[in-house]
Formats: C-alpha cells, structure tokens, sequence
C-alpha cells in the first residue's frame, strides 16, 4: 500500500507542479501560494463528507496531533512560498531537480525527528535519486543556468523545509486510523496553511481578482493538490520519510517531460538521462519493500 500511494503521490505532484507553472507568470508568487492552499479546502471538504457517510466517526487521531499539524503548516508556507517563487525564475525541470533533495536532507533528519533507521540500501537508493540527477542537470557553463540561480536558490532552500514536513508528515498519521487519519491530517493542514498565509496574500495588489480570472486552473491545481497530499500522507504510514520523498522524485521525470511537451523547455535529453538515475534509486527501494 505504501508504494501504491506513493506512486499514485508522484503523478499527481507532477500534474500539479506543471498547472503551478503555467499559472506562475499569471499570479503573484505569495498569492499562488495561498491559492494553493485555499482552492484544495473544497475538495478536502467533499472528501471528508463522503467518508462520514461511508465510515461514520474516526478513530482517536494521534497523540499531539495538532501540535504535529501546526510545525507542518508552518514549514509548509515556507516551502509552498519559496517553491512557487522559484516556478517564476528558472525552468521547471530545473527547479524540481533541487527539489529532488529533499531525501538528501531526510537521511539526516529522519532519523533525529521521526526515530526511523536508515538502511545502507536506503541510502545508496537516496544518493542515486539525489546525486545522480543533480549531477547530470548541473551545467553553469550553459548560458541558460545563470539566468536561473534565483530560482535554483529558492528551490534548494524549499527541499529543506520539504524535507521537515515529511518528518511532521509521518508523525502526524503514525498510529491513526489508515482511511480517515491522511485526509484530516492533510485537511487540517492545509486550512492552517491557508489561514497563516492568507494576510500576506491579502497585502498584494491585485491579488483577489487575479484569483477570480485564473480560478478555474486554480481549481484543478486544488484537486491535484488534495490528491497528492492524502497519496503521500497515506504512505508515510508504511514508509520512512526518506522512501517517501525518494519515490515522489518520480514526478521529476514527469516534469521533465511535461517540460518539454507543455513549455517547450530545452535540454530535453540531458535532464530525461537524470530520470534513469532516479528510476534506479525507486527500483531499489520498491525491491527492499517486494
């Protein structure tokens, strides 16, 4: 199950990462972020409907459940923030391969927050989706990549915050009810996310009515977020952090291809060579769990 959910968790973060794209030069970074957050709540409450009328009340959630939630929500702005910001500066394959780091930074971090052992096998399957890809984006002599250091920056220092909310991510639903605890967990969260972002967004000019013209696009992102977030959240029941984010980097090669199909993005078989180094990394990972 925690591989199903990860796998499905990957294809709808690409999907929604290729919609953030076409809307960042559309919207105000601040104001996508909060966007982001504030069109999922509908599907989220359309979810949780359906599953009190299926499945009645929810078991007990997990022990400092809120307090969980809250450290999620907090990093979660931040790195929304600084992804959406970066969408704007540099390409997204580009942008989403310093997301890929991620992992590099859970092998550290997993292990302090959430308690869980790192295998060797984990690690070699870490490095590979991390190393491999970065090693094989990494170009500073093509004209292209200086153009695009800001965005580079911006989405290395949003893996770092990623990175902590897959540890508050796992804690949060450890020990809840399998259906119910990822969907409240991630409704929770993302209506705390919206809430502590939204007097920001507010203080932009425009912000509202751009909204109101993109809200259709906005909608759709909404979904694929709602999709991604309980995928991900489902996993991290069965998964360490570190097996979680790694597979996610699935949607790496899906943005490299919606790259080039969608944005015409160039570079084209350079960065899909990244992929297999990626692919590799979640073979072994799926092998360790088969």
């Amino acid at each position: 199950m925690g591989l199903v959910a990860s796998f499905l968790s990957a294809f709808f973060s690409s999907s929604k990462d290729l919609v953030s794209k076409r809307l960042a030069h559309r919207l105000d970074g601040t104001v996508s972020t909060f966007a982001s957050f504030f069109f999922a709540l509908p599907f989220y409450l359309v979810l949780l409907g359906g599953l009190f009328l299926w499945l009645g009340r929810p078991d007990e959630m997990p022990r400092a459940f809120l307090t969980l939630v809250f450290l999620r929500s907090v990093t979660d702005v931040f790195a929304e923030g600084m992804k959406m910001h970066a969408f704007r500066h540099g390409d997204i394959s580009v942008v989403s391969s310093f997301f890929a780091m991620s992992p590099l930074f859970l092998l550290v971090l997993s292990p302090l927050i959430t308690g869980d052992r790192v295998s060797p096998w984990e690690a070699v399957a870490v490095l590979l989706v991390v190393g491999g890809s970065l090693v094989l984006m990494y170009r500073p002599s093509h004209a292209d990549w200086h153009k695009q250091r800001k965005g580079i920056l911006l989405a290395l220092t949003a893996s770092v915050f990623f990175a902590l909310n897959s540890c508050f991510d796992r804690l949060a639903v450890i020990g809840g009810d399998r259906v119910f605890t990822p969907v409240v967990a991630g409704f929770t969260m993302t209506l705390l996310s919206a809430v502590l972002i939204l007097p920001f967004a507010l203080w932009r000019p425009g912000g509202v009515s751009s909204m109101r013209r993109h809200w259709r696009g906005l909608s759709v992102r909404g979904f694929f977020e709602v999709a991604f977030m309980v995928g991900k959240l489902s996993a991290s029941q069965y998964l360490t952090p570190p097996e979680v984010v790694s597979i996610l980097r699935l949607s790496l090669v899906l943005s490299i291809i919606g790259g080039r199909v969608f944005f015409k993005e160039a570079d084209f078989a350079r960065r899909l060579l990244a992929g297999v180094f990626i692919l590799a990394g979640v073979w072994i990972i799926s092998w360790m769990h088969l």
